[in-house]
């Protein structure tokens, strides 16, 4: 006996959905959403776009600062009040900073030289890994970023509060009042602080040469200066240079650009600390190919 074709329920159409038409209306639409390689082109194209328009931001207000500032009144009060409360205030973390890193450093190549039966070298070795990169380069990711996210709570506070729109009203300039400064301040403390930094690692690798590997510490101060070369220096101020003009700006243009609200101030110093330090490794690193070619 033949059995019967079709659904069981009694459908001619066989359409499990019991649509007679066989139309398939009961079944779930397609998704309109943009599929995920589009979502991720679109992220990264905002991204990018964003990132464009932050480094436009910057060079504007650099050279705004650069072309206004020098102008008179010079405002050499307010430099020297900002290089006393970015520069001197400082000292104390940029003192201990820079003696561990010192002790750090002289302890890892003291272990490796003393393998070969070389601790003797330990003054050459440490010299030129400590002036022209540990030093500039961890002071200014630590110090030049508390710099900078100063300088963005202070003048994002002024923003939210529209005291920097009071300061536009009076008549005043505020970039030549509030960002020139505060640039000029940062661009001279940073060279300073590193400079001392050298000193300050240099004694703390001297303690350790003569404390941990017998080395004596006149011999290691010796072999230290011998090393270096007056390029070698200048490497480390110019790059302390750069890295102090870029914590200046980036919080000052950071501070500018604070929107209104409860948490923008916050949201805006975060944002600064990212940026300094994306920056300062991205100056790092054209600075050493420019000090140091190959060929």
């Amino acid at each position: 006996m033949t059995q019967p074709t079709g659904d069981p329920t009694g459908d001619p159409t066989g359409d499990p959905t019991g649509d007679p038409t066989g139309s398939g209306a009961g079944a779930e639409p397609k998704s309109d959403e943009p599929s995920a390689l589009r979502e991720w082109v679109i992220n990264v194209g905002t991204t990018i776009n964003a990132g464009i328009k932050w480094c436009g931001g910057l060079a504007v207000m650099f050279g705004q600062a650069a072309i206004r500032g020098p102008r008179r009144p010079f405002g050499l009060f307010d430099i020297s009040y900002q290089i006393v409360q970015l520069g001197i205030r400082s000292i104390p973390v940029t003192t201990m900073m820079s003696l561990f890193v010192g002790m750090i450093l002289a302890w890892q190549f003291g272990e490796a030289l003393a393998d070969f039966g070389a601790k003797n070298s330990l003054g050459y070795v440490t010299s030129l890994a400590l002036v022209r990169e540990l030093v500039p380069t961890l002071l200014a990711v630590t110090v030049g970023t508390k710099m900078a996210t100063g300088m963005t709570a202070e003048l994002g506070s002024m923003k939210v509060t529209e005291q920097i729109d009071a300061i536009s009203a009076l008549g005043a300039d505020p970039i030549k009042k509030l960002v020139w400064p505060r640039l000029v301040a940062a661009s001279i403390a940073m060279p300073l602080l590193v400079a001392w930094g050298n000193v300050v690692a240099m004694l703390g690798g001297m303690l350790i040469s003569d404390t941990v590997f017998d080395v004596p510490a006149g011999y290691f101060y010796h072999t230290y200066i011998d090393e270096l070369e007056p390029l070698h220096y200048i490497m480390s101020e110019t790059k302390a240079l750069v890295f102090g003009g870029l914590a200046g700006i980036v919080g000052c243009y950071q501070g500018f650009t604070t929107k209104f609200g409860t948490e923008a101030v916050g949201l805006a110093t975060t944002e600064t600390v990212i940026a300094v330090s994306v920056m300062v490794l991205l100056a790092d690193f054209a600075l050493t190919t420019f000090f140091m070619p190959i060929g």
